[in-house]
């Protein structure tokens, strides 16, 4: 028997949430009710509201910033912590009920078996969902707004260009990664595109990247930030970062 099997295997969950206090303690249940093997971070961005209070009442670890860094500081937080306390795995979901803890557990199951480094839940993946797991999940489905969809099909098509590797849901926030993901992304990860630049980033150094078909359900709480003004601008800096990284020098320690 290797050390790695003589040994319990620890995996994070964390969450990064700004004001959302209606709906934390919630998915904290739902993960601890899915996933029981695994802790539970919060990583609170600033919240002005009772986030914090209402997630260490049901429960989790709490990692509070001091003022409002956005996402990629939230999501780099709870990259860092997983790899300074010594986690093997670690995913991600929002605070919002979105994403089913269901849903995540299946992406963790692709990473801990090592057909993938870092794994992505897709909503647009093609070969769907099966009734099955739609069944186990519930809910209704999450729909994506118009100006939405349409940034999501402009950075799919210039990801894929850039890194020549076919993506679906560039934008999705639930993830699944190993210690080499945590590794590159406690040192490199985007404050204001989290999401598609990491993927970017991922690809160029040369790590296994995979997205699995998931559903994802309506907010359970708060609103989105993202108004049709704020998408077109979103869209056009997006892909500024995406030109930019194409020029940006490897990074030795995380390529093969």
């Amino acid at each position: 028997m290797t050390a790695w099997e003589n040994r319990r295997i620890r995996t994070l969950v964390f969450i990064p949430a700004w004001n959302e206090a209606e709906s934390v303690a919630s998915v904290i249940g739902d993960v601890r009710e899915r996933l029981p093997e695994v802790d539970v971070l919060v990583v609170d961005d600033g919240s002005t509201d009772a986030t914090a209070a209402r997630a260490r009442e049901a429960g989790a670890r709490v990692a509070s910033l001091p003022f409002n860094q956005g996402l990629g500081a939230a999501l780099q937080t709870g990259y860092l912590y997983a790899l300074r306390e010594g986690y093997d795995f670690c995913a991600h979901l929002d605070a919002d009920g979105q994403h089913p803890p269901a849903e995540a557990a299946r992406l963790l199951a692709e990473v801990r078996a090592g057909r993938a480094d870092l794994v992505i839940g897709s909503r647009y993946h093609e070969d769907g969902v099966s009734a099955a797991d739609a069944e186990d999940v519930g809910g209704e489905d999450y729909k994506a707004t118009i100006s939405r969809q349409i940034g999501i099909s402009v950075f799919r098509f210039f990801l894929t260009l850039a890194t020549r590797q076919r993506f679906t849901d560039t934008t999705s926030g639930m993830r699944a990664a190993n210690r080499r993901v945590m590794e590159l992304f406690s040192e490199n990860y985007s404050p204001d595109f989290a999401e598609i630049e990491s993927l970017q980033l991922a690809v160029r150094e040369g790590l296994r990247v995979e997205e699995v078909p998931v559903r994802m359900l309506e907010r359970a709480g708060g609103s989105s930030f993202l108004t049709p003004l704020r998408s077109a601008f979103f869209i056009f800096k997006g892909m500024i970062v995406l030109l930019v990284g194409q020029f940006r020098p490897r990074q030795i320690g995380a390529s093969r």
